[in-house]
């Protein structure tokens, strides 16, 4: 038997592996320095943006403005050129005397940052001095009808809750509708909407701002954007979703007590026909692990003045407010309160740092919360539950659905001071100051 021939075998065989080998990987490399890379972008989801422009020369109409932000994307990246393409124009609104504010809507592969700073610099480049962004803040005028044969008879202004988006508050999950914006003005004409945004974001939050300090910004907000459209006597409705209540009683609280600053601050008050509160916590907010998110950081101390435990009593913040605004309003203003029906998932921490609604279900507002305004005397007819959690108290499906009928309903007899029935008359007491024709 000749076992010499064995080694050789296996040696030969080793090497033959060894040059297939090689040449597999230099295959490889070969094919990977031709096939192109695939970016982030490519592995991300599309979804859809809402950006808000500004700037825009009071002159111009959606006709011209959506195909000028359209025609950007072809002196671009192929991607921005793909997400121009879908861009539209859901709404043009003017903010003063020279300038217009716009809501449109895109659908991206983009990060929101990634995209905004393209398409900022792509406007400088094309000589439009538009600003864009995403947050929101400040007062975004909705709509008004600019027809010259129309009047405007009252604005409707709606402050969100807590760390949540001035835009996206007001529309259902998966949809584009803001009620707001696309339902609203069809259904109840000569009025103009607005929204006010602010930044109370739970994590990396820098800002030390307290309550009475968002409350009255919100007052230097409204107060100058209506001076600068000379409509500070237009009478108002406001609505409030959860902390968003609470500003918009620290503003009025503010106003009532500017009597002697001028029109820009006191008229607000004055002129004020209605408020409709969803979820409102007025006796506070059951959320306990919200305190944890914020420990140590400069939001700490607003979150602790409206979080409440089962057992706890309303923070001397809460109370101080509930007492102030029952001294400002006996009865003569419309208050609607609405208050939620359906458990909440509470927030957690992930493990990637990020919130998410994961946690244990709890009633966030109760009742008695959302409704103890501080004004006795409210109707019976204006306490109202919906079977809705937290965030879908102002998350209406359709215009069919009951609770957007109701919510319309209820700013429809506000507008026209109609008192419900065992209620008192929501006549001011100086008519002459708000009685306008609707």
């Amino acid at each position: 038997m000749n076992h010499l021939g064995q080694p050789v075998a296996a040696v030969a065989f080793t090497a033959m592996v060894a040059v297939l080998l090689v040449l597999l990987v230099r295959l490889l490399q070969a094919r990977s320095t031709h096939q192109p890379v695939r970016s982030n972008t490519n592995r991300r989801t599309a979804k859809d943006i809402t950006l808000r422009i500004d700037d825009i020369p009071g002159e111009t109409s959606t006709t011209t403005l959506e195909p000028n932000l359209q025609s950007l994307g072809t002196k671009h990246s192929l991607e921005l050129r793909e997400t121009l393409s879908t861009l539209r124009v859901c709404s043009l609104a003017r903010r003063d005397a020279r300038f217009a504010c716009a809501t449109v809507i895109v659908r991206t592969r983009l990060a929101d940052t990634e995209l905004l700073t393209e398409l900022q610099s792509l406007l400088k480049a094309s000589g439009f001095r538009y600003r864009c962004d995403c947050t929101f803040y400040g007062i975004t005028p909705l709509y008004e009808n600019a027809s010259a044969t129309s009047t405007t008879t009252c604005d409707v202004v709606a402050v969100p809750g807590l760390a949540s988006h001035a835009i996206g508050s007001w529309k259902a999950p998966g949809d584009s509708d803001v009620w707001l914006r696309d339902w609203l003005p069809e259904d109840i004409p000569n009025i103009r909407v607005m929204l006010y945004g602010y930044d109370t974001k739970l994590l990396k939050n820098d800002s030390a701002s307290s309550i009475e300090d968002l409350g009255r910004r919100f007052l230097e907000s409204l107060g100058t954007f209506r001076k600068s459209t000379n409509t500070q006597e237009r009478p108002i409705i406001l609505i409030g979703h959860s902390l968003g209540g609470l500003l918009i009683k620290e503003a009025l609280v503010h106003s009532y007590r500017s009597t002697g600053l001028g029109p820009t601050y006191n008229s607000l008050h004055q002129y004020c026909r209605g408020m409709l509160f969803f979820g409102v916590p007025h006796l506070g907010l059951r959320n306990d692990a919200l305190q944890s998110f914020v420990q140590g950081q400069p939001n700490e101390a607003l979150i602790t003045s409206i979080v409440v435990d089962d057992e706890s009593e309303p923070s001397h913040f809460l109370a101080r407010i509930s007492d102030d605004f029952a001294t400002c309003f006996h009865g003569e203003t419309r208050i609607v309160c609405f208050y939620e029906r359906c458990q909440s998932a509470k927030i957690e921490q992930m493990r990637d740092g990020k919130l998410s609604k994961t946690g244990g279900k709890v009633l966030m507002v109760t009742k008695k919360s959302a409704t103890s305004t501080g004004v006795t005397g409210v109707s019976e007819n204006d306490v109202i539950p919906l079977e809705a959690d937290h965030s879908g108290l102002v998350k209406f499906e359709s215009r069919g659905q009951d609770t957007y009928l109701v919510m319309m309903q209820k700013t429809v007899e506000a507008l026209s001071g109609t008192a419900p029935v065992g209620g008192p008359s929501y006549v001011k007491k100086d008519p002459s100051s708000v009685v306008r024709s609707l």
